[in-house]
């Protein structure tokens, strides 16, 4: 068990546990939140038999999330905005050296079928080369929000 153990801390350090996901994404999420109760910024994507691909979001701390149509290759874009900013190698977890209490957080969550890439972070950020990455990720699905119009609405409800 010791032994295990120990090449499994080994791989980490060394990065091997940390390798690209296979497949295409089902689910991401993102969330931006300072001290408010709802999100500053918070968006879904996902995928139902009912709805099929959708995106679920709310913006500016506002109870209110829209549920709009997503375009079919959502998932396979997410997934080549992943694989192309190297997201994989992101730590679970970002902070500060010093404790602070309030401030902004955030959490990106990429749903494959049989893994996962999860990081967030408490006023604090990974370096600029894997955020540029969760960026671009969150102005793709900007961009399809902003272009959309009434009839993209699959439903409006509260928090």
């Amino acid at each position: 068990m010791k032994t295990i153990m120990a090449l499994s801390c080994l791989l980490a350090i060394l990065g091997c546990g940390n390798k690209p996901k296979e497949g295409t994404p089902v689910r991401y999420e993102y969330v931006y939140s300072g001290t408010m109760r709802d999100p500053i910024t918070w968006y879904e994507v996902a995928s139902t038999p009912e709805k099929g691909a959708t995106i679920s979001y709310s913006v500016d701390c506002r109870p209110e999330i829209t549920v709009i149509k997503a375009p079919a290759d959502i998932f396979e874009r997410i997934g080549a905005m992943a694989k192309e900013y190297k997201l994989h190698k992101l730590s679970p977890s970002y902070k500060p050296s010093m404790e602070i209490l309030d401030g902004y957080g955030w959490h990106m969550f990429i749903e494959y079928p049989d893994d996962y890439i999860g990081s967030g972070g408490s006023n604090a950020w990974p370096p600029a080369k894997l955020w540029a990455g969760i960026s671009a990720i969150n102005e793709y699905i900007k961009g399809i929000i902003d272009a959309s119009t009434e009839a993209d609405i699959v439903e409006k409800k509260l928090r």
